[in-house]
C-alpha cells in the first residue's frame, strides 16, 4: 500500500509540474505575442493622433473643437495605456534592453519639469525641481528609460494631489566605478495607506478600486518603473 501510495504521489507530482510547465509556456508566448505587436499596434494609433492633430488647426467651430480635443485626449490615454501594456509584456518577455549613451542630466531634468509644468499648472500646483549634490554633468545610461521612470513618479505626484504642489529632488554620487542617481519626489496628495504600502509596486495593482474610478490607469506605471530600475541595477 505504501508503495502504490508513493507511485500515485510521483504521478499527482509529474502531473503538477506538466502543467505548471504549460502554464509557463502560455504566459511566455502571450508575453512574446504582445511584446512583437509593439509596431502593428503602435502605427495605426500615431495616425489616428496625427490626423486629429492636423483637424485640430483646420477652421472649426467651437462645438467641433470640443469635439475634437476630446478625441485627442481619449487618444493620447489610449496609446499611454498600450505603451504600459506593451513595455510591460516586453519585460516579461526578457525583450526590453538598456542602453547606454552619453546625456546630460540637468538638461533631463529640466526639459522633464519643462514638459510637467503644464500639468501642474491645470490643477494649480507647485512643481518644484531641486538639485543637490552632482559629482558630473555628462553621464552614461539611457535617457529615454530614465525619462520613462521619472515621467511615472511625477505624473502619478501631479495625479493624486489636489492642492498643494509638488517637489522632486535629485542628486548623483559615486559608488565604486559607478555613477549613482537618487531621486526623491514628495507631493501633498492623498498618500498611501499602509495596507497598500507592500503591493504598491506590483503589476495591475493600485491602492484600492476606487483610484481606478476616479483618477483612471492600468496600475502598472509602478510596476514598470521597478523593473526599469533593476534592469538598470537600481531600485
Amino acid at each position: 500500500k505504501l508503495v502504490e501510495k508513493q507511485l500515485a504521489l510521483e504521478q499527482e507530482r509529474d502531473i503538477a509540474i506538466q502543467h505548471e510547465q504549460v502554464a509557463k509556456a502560455a504566459t511566455e508566448a502571450k508575453s512574446s505575442f504582445l511584446a512583437n505587436m509593439s509596431h502593428e499596434i503602435r502605427t495605426p494609433i500615431n495616425g489616428i493622433i496625427g490626423m486629429i492633430e492636423l483637424v485640430s488647426h483646420s477652421k472649426l467651430d467651437k462645438k467641433q473643437k470640443d469635439y475634437v480635443a476630446t478625441a485627442k485626449r481619449s487618444a493620447g490615454s489610449l496609446m499611454i495605456i498600450i505603451n504600459d501594456i506593451l513595455d510591460f509584456s516586453k519585460i516579461e518577455a526578457g525583450e526590453l534592453g538598456i542602453e547606454l549613451v552619453e546625456f546630460d542630466l540637468d538638461q533631463l531634468f529640466v526639459e522633464l519639469a519643462h514638459d510637467l509644468q503644464s500639468q501642474a499648472n491645470r490643477k494649480n500646483l507647485k512643481l518644484e525641481l531641486v538639485k543637490g549634490d552632482v559629482l558630473q554633468n555628462k553621464v552614461v545610461g539611457d535617457p529615454y528609460r530614465l525619462t520613462q521612470i521619472l515621467n511615472n513618479l511625477l505624473s502619478n505626484a501631479i495625479k493624486f494631489t489636489q492642492l498643494g504642489g509638488v517637489i522632486f529632488k535629485y542628486s548623483l554620487n559615486a559608488i565604486d566605478d559607478h555613477l549613482r542617481l537618487n531621486v526623491e519626489v514628495t507631493d501633498t496628495g492623498i498618500g498611501v495607506s499602509d495596507d497598500a504600502l507592500p503591493y504598491l509596486f506590483d503589476s495591475f495593482s493600485q491602492a484600492d478600486m476606487s483610484t481606478t474610478r476616479n483618477f483612471g490607469g492600468t496600475g502598472l506605471g509602478l510596476a514598470i518603473t521597478k523593473q526599469l530600475c533593476e534592469l538598470m541595477g537600481g531600485r
